[in-house]
């Protein structure tokens, strides 16, 4: 009765992961074209980063590069400022202003200035550890600026008041410290590492358990093969599921991507789980040879590793690609940076897709050789 019912659970389960794969793809091929930029940053920064609306006019996003800046070294204040439907704005004249937050006071001006796009960057180096406020001004576009342009009117005391500027202003916080970008990576790094490891050890004790326990049939190197693609699948959506805020500025669809990216290598996994635990449940064949298998567990396992082959593949090929050549959607003209995580990603998809092979191989030199047992032929 179990067994029956894995069956049935992996071939529900099998229907619903094909579902997500075709309705993300549909989605991503043909409606997120339709989409704006949410900014033309590479990532959403976690830290010294933020977008909101200014006025009923104008969305802006702002970070700083590095996120985690230290005092004393150069940086730089990033801008993009679209109109309210996502587009990019040109030839703006903007001011960019930095006070100190504890002080109120204005420590330095960036004077009126022309830009000729919405995406623009200031270096600066802020002087010391605390925290910053970062004002930008928009000038409106019924005033003349002939007589603006270069010019620095007097600090505000209310930092988001327009009054007599002509202009729409918004506020961004900074904080400057020199080990917070050290220990919140450290910090994201363990998180990962710990998680990953928490599978493995859960999936070891598993295969262990079944290892010692007398009545199933002896464990195989190709098991735990099975074990390994198992964690590779599971680590590698615990790494998506790790970077996709990051992405929400270039994209929405990118975070939206990975996210989905992310369920279906879980559902990858947890069918894999059904799968190893539904092997040689027929009882003529679990009591005989252990290379038999029936066609029914036969084609359930080619249908799942091709899945996997195919998904990790295409993951694979698409940051190739991305690191090589913009993005599709990608508003950016270069490519994306290769950072830690996509290594650590990556590495684990290559492994898997290796591991999904060796499966497939052996999978189909048991199913060859129990359809050669003519007393198996029909089972």
């Amino acid at each position: 009765m179990v067994f029956m019912m894995l069956k049935n659970n992996v071939k529900c389960s099998t229907k619903a992961l094909v579902l997500t794969f075709l309705v993300a793809f549909v989605y991503f091929t043909f409606l997120s074209s339709s989409q704006f930029a949410q900014g033309h940053f590479d990532h959403l920064a976690h830290y010294n980063g933020a977008g909101f609306g200014i006025s009923d006019k104008y969305y802006v996003n702002q970070q700083l590069e590095p996120a985690y800046a230290k005092p004393n070294e150069l940086s730089k204040i990033m801008f993009s400022i679209q109109d309210k439907d996502g587009r990019d704005v040109h030839n703006v004249i903007v001011m960019v202003e930095i006070y100190s937050a504890k002080t109120n006071e204005r420590i330095s001006v960036f004077p009126w200035t022309r830009v000729e796009i919405g995406d623009f960057e200031v270096p600066f180096v802020f002087p010391k550890i605390g925290n910053y406020e970062i004002v930008l001004s928009v000038l409106n576009d019924d005033v003349s600026s002939s007589q603006i342009i270069n010019t620095v009117p007097p600090p505000h005391t209310i930092l988001n008041d327009n009054t007599g500027c002509h202009c729409e202003r918004g506020v961004f916080n900074a904080s400057i410290s020199e080990n917070f970008g050290s220990i919140f990576s450290l910090v994201i790094f363990a998180s990962v590492f710990g998680v990953v490891s928490v599978i493995g050890v859960g999936l070891f004790w598993g295969f262990w358990s079944r290892r010692k326990d007398k009545s199933v049939d002896p464990i195989s190197r190709y098991d735990f093969i099975k074990y390994s693609v198992l964690l590779l699948a599971l680590g590698a959506a615990v790494v998506h599921l790790a970077v996709y805020p990051e992405h929400g500025a270039l994209r929405l669809e990118y975070s939206v991507f990975l996210l989905s990216a992310s369920a279906i290598q879980i559902g990858y996994g947890i069918m894999y789980i059904l799968l190893i635990f539904s092997d040689d449940s027929d009882p003529r064949i679990k009591k005989s040879n252990k290379l038999l298998i029936s066609r029914q567990y036969y084609k359930k396992s080619l249908m799942l590793n091709w899945i996997g082959l195919g998904g990790s593949l295409f993951l694979i090929l698409l940051y190739l690609y991305a690191v090589i050549l913009p993005p599709p959607l990608s508003p950016n003209t270069h490519p994306e940076d290769v950072d830690i995580f996509g290594i650590l990603d990556k590495s684990l998809e290559v492994i898997l897709v290796v591991g999904i092979v060796v499966l497939m191989m052996y999978e189909r030199k048991r199913y060859l050789y129990s359809f050669k047992a003519s007393s198996y032929k029909n089972v």
